[in-house]
């Protein structure tokens, strides 16, 4: 499961109006109420909206109890808008360290690549050549299911210039890097809108925000926040594909259910 950018505040609800941490409650509640419970808790990126240690406390407060009652591992990758070191210690409980939060977690029979991209102090996202070597080194052993790689920045452009313009650099790099290994996917946050395209071949899925969504009908000059299209992704790793499917926070009113359990419906199995 991904949730991104929820952009946690601890001085004042975002914009005036968004109540973060409500959001995270209502995701992780969608979590907990869905039949399969997720693998993995994937964040990629701008966990917090100024990096204060107090917003870091203020999330793990709420994901610490959802991830231990899950049993999964939670995989973390820094924004734009966060810190390396106040994350590690704050939200993870780790040393404050400054350099890049790269990590290779085992799922199952699937692994889970987390790529620090974040600048600290500039908007768009970069991976050093240090970076990239230890990647190639990671994945020259295939996992048995494959690899989902995780990263804030996307690596392809967007309808939105200001997303297009503080994305991640030379993504060639990156496409160079993955060439030929078992990456299946490529899951990415920053833009606040759902979206896929594909780099060198590999899927790459941008993932709608926790707190509030961009409005890709804009003109490309002008950047505009929208309440509604917030949501979590739903990631199914299958023997011959990997899917990502937006699940919204908002409108959810059940408008139509069939139970095809029931008794009324068993025909339908049988046909």
């Amino acid at each position: 499961m991904q949730l991104s950018d929820l952009h946690h505040d601890a001085q004042a609800p975002l914009f005036g109006r968004v109540a973060t941490l409500d959001r995270l409650r209502a995701a992780l509640a969608l979590v907990d109420a869905m039949e399969r419970r997720p693998d993995a808790i994937v964040l990629t990126g701008d966990v917090a909206d100024r990096a204060a240690p107090e917003e870091y406390r203020a999330v793990r407060a709420l994901l610490d109890p959802a991830v231990r009652a899950l049993g999964v591992p939670l995989v973390v990758v820094p924004g734009n808008h966060d810190a390396r070191a106040p994350l590690r210690e704050h939200l993870l409980g780790e040393p404050p360290a400054s350099g890049p939060l790269d990590a290779a977690v085992r799922v199952g029979d699937a692994r889970v690549v987390a790529l620090d991209t974040s600048v600290e102090g500039e908007e768009h996202g970069e991976l050093t050549d240090a970076q990239l070597a230890w990647l190639r080194a990671e994945l020259a052993g295939p996992a048995p299911a494959g690899t989902v790689l995780a990263l804030h920045h996307p690596p392809l452009p967007s309808p939105v210039g200001l997303v297009s313009d503080s994305g991640l650099r030379e993504p060639g790099r990156l496409a160079a890097a993955i060439a030929g290994t078992d990456v299946r996917m490529i899951l990415a946050g920053h833009a606040h809108h759902a979206g896929c395209g594909a780099l060198g071949g590999v899927p790459v899925w941008g993932a709608p925000s926790l707190a509030y969504a961009t409005d890709v009908g804009a003109p490309r000059e002008v950047f505009r926040g929208l309440r509604g299209g917030t949501g979590v992704t739903r990631v199914d790793v299958f023997d011959d594909a990997v899917v990502a499917t937006f699940m919204p926070l908002d409108g959810r009113e059940t408008l139509l259910e069939v139970d095809f359990r029931s008794a009324e419906h068993a025909d339908i199995i049988e046909r």
